[in-house]
């Protein structure tokens, strides 16, 4: 417990999105941490600029909007940039919806995706707590359709397994959007980047998807027994280039395609 505070506590106070208020900071994540070990209940954070997600010591994709608002930093501040009201935004792997809301807080249509049956629940009550247009299922997305396995009880870890304690439904990402533009899709499955991408090879055909996030850690070695590499080159031949955000959100050209922080992808033209 003294170790996992620690760790909380240090990440509180080098979040960037801390700066100028670090000792305010440290107090909201103490009070965080005493409320859920002492009282057992749970937190109301503050996302962005006007929302607010149900946070629960112990689930991190929770804790960490506790910790610092934005969590993702420059990921996020991506979105805040390029995103605009009326926009298409598929939050694939939702977990408990921080970036769904995100999106939806800059006026975005979101579509979230998110199989794990007790984190969809958590999903819905953060939507339901916002009333923001979001259109939550409870489903993978892969590169076919039909049914997987699926963990539950992992928090941001759930993944496909055939070992899975409970079956989802697997979409794919070309059947949820149809002809639609795509203004923005970020996807953290755990590994399977590869396959969700696999299942809209005909909307990245036609490049009518303008902004992808992916996870890019090595995840996908346990996952699909790779490297990056050929998630690269499928992006590559759809006349995608990989970028990872600066600091401040602004895209950077990738340029070593190992292991790391998310990357996104956008058109070349």
């Amino acid at each position: 417990m003294i170790t996992d505070m620690r760790n909380a506590m240090r990440f509180v106070w080098t979040h960037p999105a801390n700066e100028g208020a670090r000792i305010r900071a440290i107090f909201r994540a103490a009070r965080f941490q005493a409320r859920g070990r002492i009282l057992r209940k749970r937190t109301l954070a503050r996302l962005g600029e006007r929302s607010s997600i149900w946070a629960q010591l112990h689930r991190v994709g929770t804790s960490m909007v506790v910790y610092a608002n934005p969590p993702d930093h420059a990921e996020m501040l991506v979105w805040r940039r390029l995103l605009r009201p009326g926009d298409l935004f598929v939050d694939v792997g939702a977990n408990i919806g921080s970036y769904s809301i995100w999106a939806a807080e800059i006026g975005a249509e979101v579509v979230a995706l998110e199989p794990a049956a007790d984190t969809f629940a958590l999903l819905e009550e953060n939507i339901a707590l916002n009333g923001y247009r979001i259109l939550a299922v409870r489903a993978a997305a892969g590169p076919t359709r039909g049914t997987v396995r699926v963990t539950t009880g992992r928090d941001t870890v759930n993944r496909i397994t055939p070992a899975g304690g409970a079956e989802a439904d697997m979409v794919t990402l070309d059947s949820v959007v149809g002809e639609r533009i795509v203004d923005g899709v970020k996807i953290d499955v755990e590994g399977f980047e590869i396959e969700v991408l696999r299942g809209c090879e005909r909307a990245l055909s036609e490049q009518r998807i303008r902004l992808i996030q992916i996870e890019w850690n090595a995840a996908s070695l346990e996952a699909v027994g790779t490297d990056r590499r050929p998630l690269a080159d499928l992006l590559a031949r759809h006349g995608y280039r990989l970028c990872r955000p600066r600091p401040d959100g602004v895209l950077e050209p990738l340029t070593d395609v190992g292991f790391g922080a998310d990357v996104f992808a956008l058109p070349v033209s």
